[in-house]
């Protein structure tokens, strides 16, 4: 079994960018997991723990997506829930349109489609023990901006829990 996701991955400009906002959420008392850079990536479906022997019919499925690349901006740190501080992706919905597909390609496969609304965002820090003095970094980075990239491919990625934390690993690459 692996723990598999679809996503998108930004520049790696605006990953570092992302990166050193989430350095300055750590200067709080707040404790926080922050990714890495290379960890950063916008999930277009997360499909948790799938058999070995269905990752090349996921692979081809993503092959049936049709979208051009376009662009993605990421900008405003904000909350999402209570335990994710994220940066906002804007992309004329392209990450929605692409995830809607995703949901229609592998449902014969399995999996349910997504029965919450699709928000799209990059996370800069998982919120573990929240303190006062996370809001004021968090305010801080309200109106940062982090640039804008192209996308041009979808990514079938595997998650290995660690003790460290996450290691991510691309699977299959579909260029859009």
């Amino acid at each position: 079994m692996a723990r598999v996701f679809i996503a998108v991955e930004p520049a790696e400009e605006m990953r570092n960018r992302l990166e050193e906002a989430g350095m300055l959420l750590s200067g709080s008392n707040a404790r926080l997991t922050l990714p890495t850079a290379n960890q950063m990536h916008i999930t277009l479906k997360f499909l948790g723990e799938v058999q070995e022997s269905k990752i090349q019919n996921i692979a081809a499925a993503l092959e049936k997506v049709r979208s051009a690349p376009f662009s993605l901006t990421a900008a405003r740190v904000s909350t999402f829930g209570r335990r994710v501080i994220k940066a906002e992706v804007t992309d004329q919905g392209c990450c929605a349109d692409i995830a809607r597909q995703i949901d229609e390609y592998l449902l014969p496969l399995g999996f349910p489609k997504e029965a919450r609304p699709f928000t799209p965002h990059i996370t800069l820090a998982r919120i573990k023990e929240y303190t006062p003095d996370l809001a004021d970094k968090t305010e801080i980075l309200q109106n940062r901006e982090f640039g804008t990239c192209q996308i041009g491919e979808i990514l079938l990625k595997q998650s290995t829990l660690t003790s460290k934390g996450s290691i991510y690993s691309t699977l299959a690459r579909v260029r859009l």
